[in-house]
């Protein structure tokens, strides 16, 4: 066999193996599928003054589980709680602890904060902590967050997201250090990544010293729906909206959302009212809705009949684009068939031409 023709094969299989090899690993660093769900900041109040995110980055992280390296399942947890978290005034620390001596030398690094919540600002931290290596001293990381906070005023909730793999104790005694420190105004929330049984132990423990949830695990985050519903229990409470008074007809009146003349364009001054019914829907996702189009009796029944639809029409393709399902609504014109008033005077036929929401559950 040709020695230099053998040399370039050995080349080319040691390649095409290493380029094999990078795009395993590749796949493997990125994760299961997520489709966030984003919670509208509309809707939310904050309950949390304080969040602080401790990421365990030690070498044990660098194993697997179930195929993908621990280490960036951990981190996915952190980048999807950012994807779904609103835009509402917050502190927040990301601490993280282990590492590699490739990326630094110390047991526990302050990544970002104590400072105003940035979603791009976090993402750009964490995408600074690679790769895990290193001891696990996770009771360093709680001791630095309590200097980290002792400028925080208000409530404090701490995710904590690790394996719990080889560690002893101390990392339990120090959460109990945190809980004395800071009482009633702290909560822990720990998340397992793997299925190491002592680790689960440990994380169960630790969510207990302040009792506000139970521990969790990687997979119990895993989708859209099931982290927006740990991101609202973390920080936020809902923003109770008031449903409109309900007219005899069973219907909410909104004579504020007016059109162009003869057509179905809105006019600027519509916006708020609509912004009001957009709040009204997203405060009440049980509630399904029949836009009603009417008008008062200038023109014929055809005429008006075709407008009210098209009016309707318009309000529900607004609605939907402002995030209202469209399974939600429905259109329909009335015409001038269902009057609210006189139309023999100016302010009758103004009072005619309106937009009615009929709920229904």
């Amino acid at each position: 066999m040709n020695t230099k023709g053998a040399s370039w094969l050995a080349a080319i299989l040691v390649f095409m193996f290493l380029v094999g090899g990078c795009a395993t690993e590749q796949h493997m660093q990125q994760g299961p599928p997520f489709q966030a769900q984003p919670l509208a900041k509309e809707m939310w109040q904050l309950k949390t003054d304080n969040l602080v995110f401790i990421l365990d980055a030690s070498s044990s992280m660098s194993e697997n589980y179930n195929g993908i390296e621990k280490f960036t399942l951990g981190r996915n947890i952190v980048a999807n709680f950012n994807q779904t978290m609103p835009d509402l005034p917050f502190k927040t620390v990301l601490r993280s602890f282990g590492h590699a001596n490739a990326f630094s030398d110390k047991s526990t690094v302050l990544e970002y904060g104590l400072r105003d919540y940035s979603r791009s600002g976090i993402s750009d931290a964490l995408a600074k902590i690679i790769p895990a290596g290193g001891s696990s001293p996770m009771e360093k990381a709680f001791r630095a967050a309590a200097d980290d906070l002792k400028a925080s005023q208000g409530k404090i909730a701490m995710i904590v997201i690790s394996d719990g793999k080889d560690m002893n104790k101390a990392p339990l005694e120090a959460a109990r250090e945190l809980k004395a420190q800071y009482g009633d105004r702290l909560c822990i929330y720990t998340v397992l990544v793997g299925d190491d049984a002592p680790g689960r132990l440990l994380l169960e423990g630790i969510s207990q010293v302040t009792g506000c949830w139970k521990a969790l695990s990687a997979e119990d985050l895993a989708t859209g729906s099931t982290m927006a519903d740990f991101v609202a229990t973390v920080l936020l409470k809902k923003v109770e909206v008031a449903l409109p008074t309900m007219s005899k007809a069973g219907t909410w009146v909104f004579k504020d959302i007016k059109f162009e003349v003869d057509k179905d364009v809105l006019i600027a001054s519509s916006y708020p009212t609509l912004e009001e019914i957009v709040k009204i829907l997203k405060g009440h996702p049980d509630i399904s809705v029949e836009i009603q189009g009417h008008t008062d009796s200038t023109a014929s029944v055809a005429y008006n009949l075709d407008l009210s639809q098209r009016r309707a029409r318009t309000v529900m393709h607004y609605l939907q684009g402002k995030g209202i399902a469209a399974s939600r609504m429905t259109a329909k014109g009335y015409g001038k068939s269902r009057p609210m008033d006189t139309n023999d005077t100016a302010k009758g036929r103004s009072n005619n031409r309106r937009v009615e929401l009929k709920p229904m559950k």
